[in-house]
């Protein structure tokens, strides 16, 4: 760092010294530039060169008097000898980490008598005291700067984030924040030392503040009539060695946590029209009225048997609509019991048990929300999916409500008949119904398939396979019970174990025949081993409560089986 950016702390030295010692100083820095000087018998000085006594000190580090410049070799070639009215000089260097800054030079003209010289050992040891002080100057405003460039990089880096966030201290007083933060809560710079819960009325806050209890993306609602936030806040307590520091506020907009989660493949759609293909007139025109209820906001029921590709169409359909670039969230009705889906849905209501952190609703909050055997779910929660249907807003936080879609292996009008389902959510959905026919009902579809998935899987596995004509008309003869996901499992096994780069029909017809059939043998129905699982659990278990615990699901599930088995068991 050149001494130049203390000029003016440097004359001030400079003024002291020469009043105190009655002599003329002068101090420079490493680039032999003058930048304080007391001595003014010249009014053009010589320039101070490196073979100088001062550029000496500089260049060597070490301390240089002079009493008499006829006896110094230096100034005997001196260029500005004739010039020069220096009689005396004692040059001591400033050292900067480790290197010369400059240097200190006490100046006596002819003519005039210093009692410096007197007394060397004391002038040199006061001027390097100095130099000491010049240097942590130096220190000070370098440390100045470096905090500076510090503390803006981490401006330019808090104001990049896409969050608001808030730095306070442990009372809870504010000490920055961010410009997303700034903007969210309409902060200006008087607001800097307030409290953050007086900026920010909020009891979650105001907890945080008092327990300094951490917690991550917790619901956050705000409004205050001028102000108004949806989204999630964390909570830091900045510490270290046990003694707290502050804390850190980060509060995540809805907006801004879609984003992420768009960026999950868990949520993402992953499928268009594009990748649904078909030679069969009825599936073609399945995916023709798809695309008609796209581009509504009207709720869709797909009906179809197992392995069909309902998950695939309704990924499509929310690619295809307007809520593209927003989360599609699915809710698999027929894996969990009715109190966990109530809470995975709607939120968690109750202590005491694990459930999920966020709400589906929250999270597919203007984009889709795709109910997989939506017959499984309980019916007080299909009335709950009724009152939203006719809101279609969110009730807490507002919002516009996730576009629903539903999917079934069964009837939901005959369900509805036979008191299974809802009555008016069965009539809600039900309007807009895309059935999907079996891939038995479209025989077309069976080679067009086959090949497809022979030549995906050839990629992934890196092989050249085709399908010979013969192998491909004897797909078209077997039974499907599986349907698209079944050839698609079928395919992806014959690619993977073939041994020639033809598929024969002799060949697959023994890889086919070499595992069980998806419907060989005597199979009994699902609904026949669900009744046998509840009678058994009911007889080891005796009461209702108990046996609905062993089976992991819900009271009023075990209650709807029971009914819909005609099955009677005590209380």
């Amino acid at each position: 760092m050149h001494l130049s950016k203390i000029r003016e702390t440097a004359s001030k030295f400079a003024t002291v010294i020469s009043r105190i010692l009655d002599v003329d100083v002068m101090i420079i820095d490493s680039s032999f530039i003058r930048v304080a000087n007391t001595f003014r018998y010249v009014d053009d000085p010589p320039p101070v060169r490196t073979n100088s006594i001062t550029g000496h000190a500089i260049t060597s580090g070490k301390v240089m008097v002079v009493s008499d410049k006829h006896e110094y070799e230096g100034c005997i070639g001196c260029v500005d000898k004739e010039n020069c009215c220096i009689s005396q000089i004692i040059a001591v260097p400033i050292l900067y980490e480790g290197a010369v800054a400059g240097a200190i030079d006490l100046l006596v003209p002819f003519g005039k008598h210093s009692p410096v010289f007197d007394n060397l050992e004391l002038s040199i040891d006061f001027l390097e005291r100095m130099a000491d002080l010049l240097s942590s100057k130096l220190r000070n405003l370098d440390d100045y700067d470096r905090l500076s460039v510090i503390k803006k990089e981490r401006e330019v880096i808090l104001d990049f984030m896409e969050d608001a966030l808030v730095y306070t201290n442990e009372a809870g007083e504010i000490v920055h924040w961010n410009s997303q933060f700034g903007s969210l809560f309409k902060l200006e710079k008087s607001a800097e030392g307030k409290f953050l819960d007086e900026v920010i009325d909020h009891p979650l806050i105001k907890g945080a503040i008092n327990n300094h209890r951490q917690f991550s993306n917790h619901e956050f609602l705000y409004s205050d009539g001028t102000i108004s936030f949806s989204g999630f806040l964390s909570h830091r307590v900045i510490q270290k060695n046990g003694r707290r520091y502050g804390m850190i506020f980060l509060f995540k907009s809805i907006d801004n946590a879609f984003g992420v989660l768009n960026d999950l493949s868990s949520i993402r759609a992953g499928s268009s029209f594009d990748s649904i293909v078909s030679e069969d007139a009825n599936m073609s025109a399945v995916i023709s009225r798809a695309k008609i209820l796209a581009v509504t906001e009207e709720p869709i029921l797909i009906l179809g048997p197992e392995g069909s590709g309902k998950s695939m169409l309704a990924r499509a359909v929310h690619s295809y609509s307007d809520h593209a670039d927003r989360p599609f969230v699915i809710v698999d009705c027929g894996s969990f019991s009715a109190e966990y889906l109530e809470a995975d849905i709607f939120g968690p209501h109750t202590d005491g048990i694990e459930l999920p952190p966020m709400s589906k609703l929250r999270v597919a909050q203007n984009g889709t929300l795709y109910f997989m055997h939506i017959d499984e779910l309980a019916q007080y929660l299909q009335k709950r999916l009724v009152a939203l249907l006719k809101a279609r807003t969110l009730s807490s936080g507002g919002g516009i409500l996730a576009r629903m879609i539903f999917s079934s292996i069964k009837d939901i009008s005959l369900l509805s008949a036979e008191g299974m389902f809802d009555e008016e959510l069965a009539v809600r959905i039900s309007q807009n119904t895309l059935r999907i026919p079996s891939l038995d009902e479209r025989p077309a579809d069976v080679k067009m398939l086959a090949t497809r998935f022979v030549e995906k899987y050839a990629v992934i596995y890196e092989k050249t396979c085709t399908l010979e004509r013969d192998a491909l008309n004897f797909l078209c003869t077997r039974h499907w019970p599986g349907n698209t996901n079944q050839i698609e499992k079928t395919m992806e096994r014959a690619v993977k174990s073939a041994q020639m780069e033809t598929i024969t029909m002799s060949w697959l017809k023994g890889l086919l025949e070499s595992a069980p059939e998806v419907n060989a043998g005597p199979v009994e129905s699902l609904e026949t081993l669900e009744k046998q699982q509840i009678l058994r659990a009911l007889k080891v278990h005796g009461s209702r409560d108990n046996a609905a615990r062993m089976l992991g699901i819900g009271r009023a599930t075990l209650y709807r089986k029971l009914k819909q088995y005609n099955i009677s068991a005590p209380y």
